[in-house]
């Protein structure tokens, strides 16, 4: 088998139809077929059952799948490996980060590439879940994210980069836009809330700082991306609680962030690193984000 059928495969998974499938390869609808045909042939096995009607999947085709997808990656990741050596690129690390980390990686990413040109970056914006994921799994080099999300033990080492505090998040026109939070003049405001599952520590910082202000959130409904949440906001379906840093990247004019006071509204952004940083490219990054922003904590 070759790639090239691989994909077409993929995509005839894709639309269930192999017309749709070979005009988005530029292909006829018998040459597609006769790719997928020589491909069963191969594995010995039908990936699809076809009738004049309808196109669906085997149980050897679903099985197939991923196996297919691996390999087509493998295969693009190894182009574009190729191609940067070729260009002259002598190294790469890879990033995972948050959304409210953007700022801070931004200004990492610009001294770094000012310094080391050559070496190429790989940055993957995730959910707080995904990437407490990726750190037990050890998948990037470095992790932009808030420091209740790292770890507990001895695996990693962080670097407090910025101590951001919690704001409310209020539609433009709001009553209190402007003005001093009153948690006690909320009480009836609609809630929109971020998930506990795909933000965890930051859903427990809104409940410590709600608890701390007595506040009880009137919660209409949840959503996995705080980009989501502004949009909410914004349209006047409720009001938030969210990091000051989501301002930076919402670009929403119709909502308004009012810092919230004390202690418990602060929100410690972190870089986190293995211990043991093997990868020399990984650790000239590191000594940008040193220089920026001061030893280790």
């Amino acid at each position: 088998m070759d790639i090239k059928q691989l994909r077409y495969f993929i995509s005839v998974v894709q639309t269930l139809n192999f017309s749709e499938a070979a005009r988005r390869n530029g292909l006829t609808q018998p040459a597609i077929s006769h790719h997928i045909n020589e491909l069963e042939k191969q594995l010995g096995c039908q990936l699809f059952v076809r009738s004049k009607r309808s196109v669906a999947m085997t149980e050897a085709g679903k099985q197939f799948l991923p196996y297919a997808t691996e390999m087509v990656e493998l295969a693009e990741e190894a182009s574009i490996q190729m191609r940067q050596i070729e260009e002259g690129y002598v190294g790469s690390i890879s990033i995972s980060a948050v959304p409210t980390s953007s700022e801070i990686l931004c200004s990492c990413l610009g001294e770094f590439v000012r310094r080391w040109p050559n070496i190429l970056v790989d940055i993957s914006v995730t959910s707080a879940r995904e990437q407490t994921l990726q750190m037990n799994e050890s998948k990037f080099d470095f992790h932009f994210a808030k420091q209740d999300m790292v770890p507990q033990g001895e695996t990693f080492e962080t670097l407090v980069t910025n101590k951001g505090r919690l704001c409310l998040v209020l539609p433009k026109n709001h009553p209190m836009a402007g003005a001093e939070p009153d948690f006690s003049a909320l009480k009836k405001d609609r809630f929109i809330s971020i998930s506990e599952t795909e933000s965890p520590p930051l859903a427990r910082m809104i409940k410590k700082v709600c608890r701390v202000n007595n506040y009880k959130p009137n919660i209409i409904c949840k959503y996995d991306r705080v980009e989501a949440v502004v949009l909410a906001v914004g349209a006047g379906l409720g009001i938030s609680i969210l990091p000051d840093a989501i301002r930076k990247i919402s670009y929403s004019e119709n909502v308004v962030f009012i810092e919230i006071p004390g202690e418990d509204s602060l929100s410690p952004d972190v870089v986190v690193w293995p211990k043991k940083l093997t990868n020399p490219s990984a650790k000239h990054f590191l000594e940008v984000v040193q220089t920026l922003y001061g030893k280790k904590q």
